[in-house]
């Protein structure tokens, strides 16, 4: 059974086919590009995959969860987790602080307990920060524990996002365009980061990105959309080969 299985998804918006009756799936493990020229659909995507938007038709499932019968909340409870295309971290807050975010579905003191400071939160606290500092040693930044976002770099902004998604344990990512303004190094440590959420955290990643070349070299599969419709899915090496691809990116005559 695939991990992740979406089978005739679509939605619209108002006279708009932001998705027509798209099907592909992910297998556990596995890196998969998702990918499309402007408009594609490829956001929307993901903004149903995490129940901001609900299909018209269609459904999603996750290990054999139904994620369409979820409220959004529970979606990352399940083990989905997620970055976006514009950067959505708390500027006035601490890398640290940000990290505490992207825990809270993990915690289960409520807020008598916390009005009180019971045994129970500050125990669940030490394991949040032990959890944080973690991941930020995992993506090389424990030196910026402390640093307030709004005065870090977009690249490094883009990883305190990335180590958001991180710290709620998830099985699976979901990457909307995370080399979005890196320059070329940059983008190369990123394809070398994205590879190692692989195998070193056992996370399965769908990725959205108009880098082709990242996304050519990190993804076992690639899925191609054009305005809202599934047009190719194969590997990279058959999918740039692929003349509905081609046509898709550059036009035809």
């Amino acid at each position: 059974m695939a991990q992740l299985e979406i089978k005739d998804l679509s939605i619209h918006f108002g006279g708009v086919v932001a998705l027509d009756n798209v099907s592909f799936h992910v297998e556990e493990g596995e890196i998969m590009g998702l990918i499309g020229p402007n408009g594609a659909g490829k956001t929307t995507l993901f903004n149903c995959i995490t129940r901001v938007y609900d299909p018209d038709h269609g459904s999603v499932h996750f290990e054999g969860q139904d994620l369409l019968k979820m409220p959004a909340y529970k979606v990352i409870r399940a083990g989905i987790s997620r970055t976006f295309q514009n950067l959505a971290l708390f500027p006035s807050m601490s890398v640290l602080e940000n990290l505490l975010v992207g825990q809270h579905v993990l915690m289960k003191t409520n807020l008598v307990d916390c009005l009180f400071r019971l045994p129970q939160v500050m125990r669940e606290e030490q394991f949040a920060v032990k959890r944080a500092e973690d991941v930020l040693k995992v993506l090389g930044f424990e030196g910026l524990r402390d640093a307030p976002v709004a005065g870090l770099p977009f690249a490094v902004q883009k990883r305190v996002e990335l180590a958001r998604a991180l710290v709620s344990r998830p099985r699976f990512v979901l990457l909307d365009e995370p080399a979005s303004g890196l320059s070329h190094e940059e983008m190369q440590a990123l394809g070398r980061l994205i590879r190692s959420i692989r195998s070193d955290l056992g996370v399965t990643i769908l990725l959205v990105e108009h880098h082709m070349a990242l996304v050519m070299e990190v993804s076992d599969r690639v899925c191609v959309l054009d305005f809202g419709r599934k047009i190719a899915e194969a590997t990279p090496v058959e999918v740039q080969k692929d003349a509905a691809v081609i046509e898709a990116y550059l036009g035809k005559e």
